[in-house]
């Protein structure tokens, strides 16, 4: 994995006597992958995230995978933690974060396509300057669309950066499939939190038809509306406001359970303790 190379700022001018103050250093980035079966993209997206000035840490969570995948993580030297069954997208992407101490979670499918360093150093930045709580990539789809997401924010998103305490505060019913991401996108918006949607030129995504055969695949993007939506509306009429999470709350206890995964320990996990 390349070298992080840490920011240097230029020297100012001090009156005499007085030291400078050493510069605070940046908030850690772990880089969140949760993967099934996907040993055809899967080396394209860690090779972009290695090469990320700014990331510290890429972990791999392979959710019951039976291809290669697995495998591919761990000689590319990522952190990789195999779960034994698939658990869904919200599961894996909370082992991710359990294994990992980043204060900064950065989200990102392994079956993503065309994603650039300059796209993700661009994705993560407002959220380590503090800026954003929130920032979500989404695909160029042409004006319209792209302003609509600019406005209301897209349901889904292959690729976020946010802060670890925003994810700590989703509600352990919403860690099922693709319910966390509604479940982010509702806490940010009833807390006020500053979300940024940034236009990912380039970005695309290998569609689920492509991967399982159009019927397989055509099933399983209608259940994955089917959650989104009732996820959407079980917050809408039954859920109380979500409420703000300290930035020092604890790491949540998001490990699978005893007996359900293993944990391969690559060179990435040594960045930082």
């Amino acid at each position: 994995m390349a070298a992080h190379r840490k920011r240097r700022r230029s020297p100012r001018s001090r009156p005499a006597g007085r030291s400078a103050a050493p510069p605070a250093a940046a908030p850690w980035v772990a880089a969140v992958v949760p993967v099934y079966n996907e040993e055809h993209t899967l080396a394209a997206v860690l090779a972009a995230l290695q090469e990320t000035a700014g990331i510290d840490d890429v972990v791999v969570v392979s959710d019951g995978s039976t291809d290669g995948t697995a495998a591919l993580a761990r000689a590319m030297g990522a952190t990789t933690v195999e779960l034994r069954h698939n658990h869904g997208k919200g599961m894996a992407m909370a082992a991710g974060v359990a294994h990992t101490g980043a204060p900064v979670i950065l989200f990102v499918d392994g079956d993503i396509t065309g994603l650039e360093p300059e796209l993700l150093r661009a994705l993560i930045a407002p959220v380590v300057a503090g800026e954003l709580a929130m920032h979500v990539g989404v695909r160029h789809r042409g004006v319209l669309v792209n302003a609509a997401h600019r406005r209301t924010g897209p349901l889904l998103s292959g690729i976020r950066c946010l802060r670890r305490e925003l994810f700590a505060s989703v509600p352990a019913r919403y860690l099922r499939g693709y319910r966390v991401e509604t479940a982010l996108n509702w806490i940010c918006r009833h807390l006020a939190l500053p979300v940024g949607i940034l236009v990912l030129e380039g970005l695309e995504h290998r569609k689920k038809e492509a991967k399982r055969g159009f019927l397989a695949g055509a099933s399983q993007r209608i259940a994955m509306y089917a959650s989104v939506f009732a996820a959407w509306l079980r917050l809408v009429l039954t859920d109380p406001l979500p409420r703000p999470v300290p930035a020092a709350a604890p790491r949540p206890a998001l490990s699978p359970e005893p007996g359900t995964a293993r944990t391969v320990v690559g060179p990435t996990s040594e960045r930082r303790r």
